[in-house]
């Protein structure tokens, strides 16, 4: 199956639209970052600097915030309704002391060499438009152990259903992406839906436990 254009905007704009899309993606969120956050704090990431590249509405900014008391999370998006809606939800959640979203582009962000324990991304990979030059930046603002997790849709016959996924790429292609990309050590693991990347600095991956 050829991958499609999206058919949605990259840059949510009008608010009416970010709104939508923030409802129908929020479930998603909340539950990955309950996830990570358990596989996190098994390992005994208690505290650090966290980057949600893509951030979209913040719901998986919150929900790590909330898991991981000791962190302190950056979301990163260009969609200004997006940021709205994220920092309303911190604000209500009573995390705006830890949580903050700003405005930025993941393939040239606005932070400091090494400035981040931790990178998270969730279905941003398919969405920007230079992947490689996403990468090399998650690359650059992490710390020297820091790591990487991320998580994409995979294009599969599921798009004949949900055409979502007849935008993302494969496992062959992201593979591709990922050999031309500086990033650290890493590792791609496939499910059914959705494709999940992860480095680590010393070669033990949270999902080899």
């Amino acid at each position: 199956m050829k991958r499609e254009p999206l058919f949605f905007p990259r840059v949510f704009d009008d608010p009416a639209a970010a709104k939508k899309y923030a409802a129908s993606n929020s479930s998603r969120g909340r539950q990955v970052g309950k996830i990570v956050a358990k596989n996190l704090v098994k390992e005994g990431f208690l505290k650090g600097r966290i980057l949600d590249a893509g951030c979209g509405a913040g719901d998986l900014a919150i929900e790590l915030a909330r898991q991981i008391p000791g962190t302190e999370i950056v979301g990163l998006d260009l969609s200004e309704p997006l940021l709205e809606l994220a920092r309303s939800s911190a604000a209500e959640t009573g995390l705006t002391n830890r949580v903050s979203f700003e405005k930025g582009d993941v393939q040239q962000m606005p932070f400091p060499d090494g400035w981040f324990d931790l990178a998270v991304s969730l279905n941003t990979l398919n969405v920007v438009e230079d992947p490689v030059a996403m990468l090399n930046e998650i690359e650059r603002v992490l710390s020297p152990a820091g790591r990487l997790l991320l998580s994409a849709i995979k294009r599969s016959w599921v798009g004949i259903f949900m055409p979502i996924f007849k935008t993302a790429y494969t496992l062959q292609e992201v593979e591709e992406i990922l050999k031309r990309s500086r990033l650290r050590p890493w590792k791609i693991y496939e499910r059914f839906f959705w494709l999940g990347i992860e480095t680590c600095a010393s070669g033990e991956f949270l999902s080899d436990r």
